[in-house]
Formats: structure tokens, C-alpha cells, sequence
């Protein structure tokens, strides 16, 4: 992937996420001038840039977006990496890239932001799953209804807990005694195939749990939502792993900054 149309990611995701807040403190002006502006500097079309924006808006809802497909991975890599920011922190980034010059060449934190995103294969890929967006909330509520009914995929138990909020590795649990549970762990896909993503708390859960760990694939779901339900993926799939950055700002401030401050209050 080119690197302009790297850094448009995250510019895009900027817009997505902060909407009207991000296109004010860019100070561009409306949403088409800011596309126009953006589009201008990283060399892109201002449509890419509206585009990729609308890829990302799912996520945060402030826009439809483009709710019908998953990201690919390079947009799940941005995700991962930035999504999480602040709106300050992630406009320094953005203001960054914006107010980079090419001619000299891209700073140290632009050059990382650029690795994190792997080299774009000419086999088009199907979309993959998008942790937590719409999609996967969909596909949890269409689990949670199939639970109730007659089914024979999964013990059934004496309580059914929510553990979505805690990052133990898995969505539910199904408490059969004190000493016995099961995890279940589900994914959404919009289309009848596709990819998944598996993060590497639930994948270390499933190899500790084993037999006791269910992944519930809900694909279709727009249309006619087919579940199909994996018992010890662990054992079974054979998912490749991928390494992913983080990026984390910090503001430092000098020592002569704070002895000068210092001097000025005394």
C-alpha cells in the first residue's frame, strides 16, 4: 500500500470517530473543503478520503457508513493501533501528517505508523471481521435468541452471564456449578464466508479451556443469519499469527521548560 494512502487511513479514521469536533479543529472548513484540503496534501482523491472515512463510521456511529461489509485488515491494523486515542492525541497525529514535508522525508513516528500496515497483496481478500462493531453486536444478540430456543450445540446451565465488559477471552459464559463453566466466544460476518479475527486473550483461552471453549461463527446476518458453532477451536483451527503495534502518545516537557516556568512563579 502506497504511503499516502497509508496515512489517509488515519486521517480518515480521525474523522470518523471525532466527526464534527475533528472536522472543526482541522480548521479546513466544511466536510467537503476538509476532503478537498486533506485529499490536496497526501495526493488522493477526495473521494478515497470521504471513502475511507465512511469505512470506519460503522464503528462509531455518527454515520451509517459503510455498515454492510467488514474492514479489511489493513483498516482493522489502523484500528488497533490508533483507535483508542483521545481526540487530542490523535489530532497531533493527524496535524503530523497533514503538516508533514515530504520533500525531507517522514519523521520516526510517521515511519512507525507506516510499518504497522502490511504490504498490499494483489489477491483481492474477502472483508474481515470487525471486533465490537455493529455487525458483532448483531451477531451477539442473534446468539443470545438462538441460545434460548431447543438447541443442542452448546450445554445449556443453571445461569447465562454477559461477560463482554471484563476482556476475559470471551463474550458468555455458561455457569453449570461452581466448578464448571463454559466459555463462548462469537463472531460476526455480514456474508455467508469470510475471515475472522481471534486477539490474542481469547485465543490463549481457548488453549486453556479446550473442550470447555465454543466459538459461534453468525454469518449472513443481514439476510438469513446461519450460526454454526466450533467446540475446542483451539484444537481445531489453525489461525496465522499477526503482530500489532500499539501506538501510545506521551507529552514531554523540557527541563528548561520547567525551570523557566519555575523562575517566572518565584
Amino acid at each position: 500500500m502506497k504511503t499516502n494512502n497509508i496515512l489517509g487511513l488515519y486521517t480518515a479514521l480521525y474523522l470518523a470517530k471525532f466527526n464534527e469536533e475533528a472536522y472543526l479543529n482541522l480548521g479546513f472548513g466544511n466536510q467537503i473543503e476538509t476532503h478537498k484540503r486533506i485529499g490536496a496534501i497526501l495526493n488522493v482523491k477526495p473521494a478515497t478520503i470521504k471513502n475511507w472515512r465512511d469505512e470506519f463510521d460503522p464503528l462509531f456511529g455518527h454515520r451509517a457508513g459503510w455498515y454492510q461489509r467488514g474492514l479489511s485488515i489493513s483498516r482493522i491494523r489502523v484500528l488497533d493501533a490508533i483507535g483508542d486515542l483521545n481526540e487530542p492525541s490523535l489530532r497531533s497525529i493527524v496535524q503530523d501528517i497533514l503538516n508533514n514535508n515530504q520533500a525531507i522525508g517522514l519523521t520516526e513516528e510517521l515511519e512507525q505508523l507506516i510499518s504497522i500496515i502490511p504490504e498490499e497483496k494483489k489477491k483481492k481478500q474477502k472483508r474481515s471481521y470487525i471486533p465490537r462493531n455493529i455487525t458483532g453486536r448483531k451477531a451477539e444478540e442473534i446468539f443470545r435468541e438462538w441460545f434460548k430456543s431447543d438447541q443442542k450445540n452448546i450445554p445449556q446451565g443453571k445461569d447465562f452471564v454477559d461477560m463482554r465488559d471484563y476482556g476475559c477471552g470471551y463474550d458468555f459464559q455458561i455457569v453449570v456449578s461452581d466448578k464448571k463453566v463454559y466459555a463462548i466466544e462469537v463472531k460476526g460476518l455480514s456474508e455467508g464466508e469470510g475471515g475472522i479475527l481471534i486477539t490474542g486473550k481469547e485465543w490463549e483461552t481457548a488453549s486453556i479451556m479446550k473442550m470447555d471453549y465454543y466459538l459461534v461463527l453468525v454469518s449472513n446476518i443481514d439476510k438469513n443469519p446461519v450460526i454454526t458453532v466450533i467446540n475446542n477451536p483451539y484444537e481445531k483451527l489453525s489461525p496465522k499469527r499477526n503482530l500489532q503495534t500499539v501506538i501510545q502518545v506521551n507529552w514531554t516537557v523540557s527541563s528548561d521548560e520547567i525551570c523557566q516556568l519555575k523562575n517566572n512563579l518565584s
